[in-house]
């Protein structure tokens, strides 16, 4: 990797600062990997927003847009694990190049299709595809970033810079979430409907091949030693451990909260004329989430991951019941920046306790496990949101939001006395 300098960089000694921390990030990985990392989030941010607006936009159905995203979320949820372990084991960088140009060939023949007046039969398994091969940057970049903070020699020094990691990956994902969806909103609104899965193709043909090139050959993210880690667990075995699946459980409703409440915002549009312009309004939920994960990196250490849970999920809780109780749009956005400052923290939250319990040499396999998650959840409760969004309209969409994220929250605090009872056992 460019600019890659000694491992005594993350292990000086003396009173090391931030700047200090993130001068030694920039030598290690290259200044350039942060840019080319960002925008290679961008067609899997909006893959589901794009696969939705398309065929809602062309078709004129919600439902039917829903159900072809469902689709798409599936195809991630069944192809997302298994491409993640094979990057811990084969490396990320040949796992990539070929999931990418699947990916195009999977969106070029979905916009195809759909010029095409193609029947709904026809649109399922190629968005089931798209879904599943859509290349997923972020699990990726932060378990190569995990890797070069394990660099550090000193124990406190390599804490702080894993924190780092999950702090600028979490703002990355959220700033991508911001990003992906208004890009399919202006795109669709200024473009053309199809404008938007296209340059979703053209971004995996340049900067997600850039990024695959970036990564050493069989080699997911550097040990300590600086050699691969061998993994250590099945992919099955992985998944099934209990901690493993209560993240994943909680992720599945992330993504169901993101799902109802873009469904309904697309409903809430619609009813106003203006359904092009729905990818716009619901970035303002994801500006809320880039808000707290900035603000989230300055939270106390002793403020333990499994309490931030559900507290913060109280705050997502009253964005929602925001969205349900307002009939205006001015309502709408103030909703949208506050569900997505709860939700997003929790995101956040997550992705950490899932780096935190992935077993040695599986942090891909998990964090792309938990993305992959958060997107079907996304896209199963799309489908259903926009049936009952088209049978009673917006508001029965922001209600089911509200449900999802009170089960977000008590899932949290069950998980908290949970590890409680635990750790008091064991003492």
């Amino acid at each position: 990797m460019s600019g890659r300098r000694s491992v005594s960089d993350l292990g000086a000694g003396g009173r090391p600062s931030l700047r200090a921390d993130i001068a030694a990030f920039g030598r290690l990985t290259g200044w350039g990997y942060f840019p080319v990392a960002f925008a290679g989030r961008l067609p899997f941010a909006m893959m589901i927003v794009g696969v939705l607006t398309i065929v809602a936009t062309v078709r004129g159905s919600v439902a039917e847009a829903g159900l072809v995203a469902a689709v798409a979320g599936i195809g991630t949820a069944a192809c997302g694990p298994g491409i993640g372990s094979l990057a811990d084991r084969y490396g990320q960088r040949r796992v990539l190049l070929v999931v990418s140009a699947v990916s195009i060939l999977a969106a070029g023949g979905l916009l195809a299709a759909v010029a095409a007046s193609a029947p709904t039969g026809l649109l399922v398994p190629l968005a089931a595809v798209l879904g599943g091969t859509t290349p997923q940057v972020a699990p990726f970049s932060r378990s190569r970033l995990v890797g070069f903070a394990s660099l550090a020699r000193e124990g406190g020094r390599r804490a702080r810079a894993i924190s780092y990691v999950m702090s600028y990956e979490s703002i990355a994902d959220e700033a991508s979430f911001v990003l992906g969806p208004v890009l399919v909103g202006a795109l669709t609104a200024f473009v053309h409907p199809a404008a938007p899965l296209a340059a979703s193709m053209a971004l995996t043909a340049t900067v997600v091949v850039a990024f695959a090139l970036r990564a050493p050959v069989g080699d997911a993210a550097p040990a300590r030693s600086g050699t691969h880690r061998p993994a250590t667990a099945g992919l099955v075995a992985v998944l099934r451990a209990p901690r493993i699946l209560v993240l994943v459980a909680a992720m599945l409703l992330v993504g169901g909260v993101f799902g109802s409440t873009l469904t309904a915002v697309t409903a809430f549009m619609r009813e106003r004329g203006a359904v092009e312009q729905a990818g716009i309004v619901y970035g303002a939920m994801s500006l809320g989430a880039i808000v707290v994960a900035v603000l989230i990196a300055a939270v106390p250490a002793r403020v333990v991951l499994s309490v931030r849970w559900p507290v913060l999920g109280i705050l997502a809780v009253t964005g929602c019941l925001t969205l349900a109780l307002t009939g205006t749009l001015p309502g709408v956005i103030a909703g949208l920046v506050l569900s997505g400052c709860g939700v997003g923290a929790v995101l956040v939250t997550l992705f950490s306790m899932g780096a935190a319990e992935a077993p040695e040499g599986r942090s891909t396999t998990v964090l792309t496990a938990l993305q992959s998650t958060l997107v079907v959840g996304q896209a199963l409760v799309t489908a259903a949101a926009g049936a009952l969004a088209d049978a009673r309209g917006s508001a029965a969409g922001f209600w089911l939001t509200v449900a999802l994220a009170v089960a977000l929250t008590l899932l949290g605090a069950a998980n908290l006395l949970v590890r409680r009872r635990t750790r008091g056992s064991t003492a």
